[in-house]
């Protein structure tokens, strides 16, 4: 037989040994080579995209730079020309569209500052709201609760299970 070389390689002693091998140990050979190849696919893959990736946000980067220093030389020659003629730099105004919704808005914050409550002196009712409601979710205690707190001195919440305490209640009327 004949050697064929490709790449320099004698490719002939290289399937002779493969062939030479048990079945498992070929199988495995095989399985080792595929698997090689996949993750080699799979590196270049990555490493492409990376180097995409970076191409592209280096190329963002140098838009938004030469971006800002045109933006720099505009309003630099911009200032100069308003400096040079004398002129004064143009207010721009809201389109009249825009100015209406804007109006409306403070026309009506203006009303509902305007409208006060005053109390009703008969109606004023004095409630412990420390002590009617509990610190943790905020929902009533029933009388049966504040019954309980006042008899055994601990009374725990119907709805969220805090326990209050006789203490909780004393330190609350001391404030």
């Amino acid at each position: 037989m004949s050697e064929v070389y490709i790449f320099n390689v004698a490719w002939q002693e290289i399937v002779n040994w493969f062939l030479g091998q048990p079945i498992y140990a070929q199988v495995l050979v095989l399985i080792g080579v595929f698997a090689v190849l996949t993750l080699a696919v799979i590196l270049v893959y990555y490493i492409l995209k990376g180097v995409a990736y970076l191409v592209y946000y280096i190329l963002k980067g140098v838009y938004y730079l030469l971006k800002g220093i045109g933006l720099l030389f505009y309003k630099i020659f911009e200032g100069l020309y308003y400096a040079v003629s004398g002129k004064t730099k143009p207010v721009k105004n809201l389109a009249p569209e825009q100015q209406a919704p804007l109006q409306q808005q403070m026309i009506h914050q203006v009303k509902q500052e305007k409208e006060l409550i005053h109390p009703n002196p008969q109606s004023v009712q004095i409630v412990r709201s420390e002590i009617s409601y509990c610190s943790e979710c905020g929902s009533k205690f029933t009388d049966s609760m504040l019954q309980t707190l006042q008899e055994s001195g601990v009374a725990y919440c119907i709805h969220c299970g805090n326990k209050k305490t006789q203490e909780y209640e004393m330190s609350i009327e001391s404030q």
